[in-house]
């Protein structure tokens, strides 16, 4: 018995089978691919924005609160009016540009909820210091720079957050017990 080949099944008078689907589709129908053998990739276009809606759908935050026509705002616990807020309606504008970007906080294993609930843990104030963040950013992330690859972290040895100051100062001396020691007692 005669086996067909992957390209007798997969193509059919200029067509090309989806492989999420398993309809043929026109060319046109994929996204171009210059690493696969034919150059356009395996599943059509329709499927993976179906796909990629899943993921995005799958992280989005919890359902927004609502108080008559007014939005809550997760961070600052504030009900504000629906003009108040950008397209993420979690967050009002003024607490989404605080929060910094995203990727900033990704790279640390974090979400912006995770971030918030580990804020509010903290009264919206440093670790170390007690005092609220002097510059007009939000706190920064601090971890055990030990325990994860450079620029990046798992997440779970994250210790804290910090103001801007404090986070620079423990940089500085990149995290050594035994230099703070020698300069407490310098200082003393």
């Amino acid at each position: 018995m005669h086996r067909k080949t992957y390209t007798q099944v997969a193509y059919k008078e200029n067509l090309k089978r989806c492989t999420r689907c398993l309809g043929y589709k026109e060319f046109k129908e994929f996204h171009k691919r210059s690493n696969s053998a034919d150059g356009y990739a395996p599943s059509c276009k329709s499927c993976l924005s179906d796909v990629h809606k899943k993921i995005y759908d799958s992280k989005r935050v919890k359902p927004v609160k609502k108080l008559g026509d007014q939005i809550h705002c997760r961070r600052c616990e504030k009900y504000l009016p629906e003009e108040s807020f950008g397209r993420s309606k979690t967050y009002c504008k003024s607490c989404w540009s605080d929060l910094g970007h995203t990727n900033n906080i990704n790279k640390y294993g974090l979400d912006r909820d995770t971030y918030v609930d580990l804020e509010k843990e903290q009264n919206g104030v440093c670790k170390i210091c007690g005092e609220k963040e002097i510059y007009n950013k939000r706190l920064s992330i601090d971890h055990d720079h030990t325990c994860c690859e450079v620029g990046k972290s798992c997440g779970k040895c994250i210790r804290g957050l910090l103001c801007s100051r404090c986070n620079k100062a423990l940089g500085m001396i990149n995290d050594d017990i035994v230099l703070l020691q020698k300069m407490i007692d310098y200082l003393s």
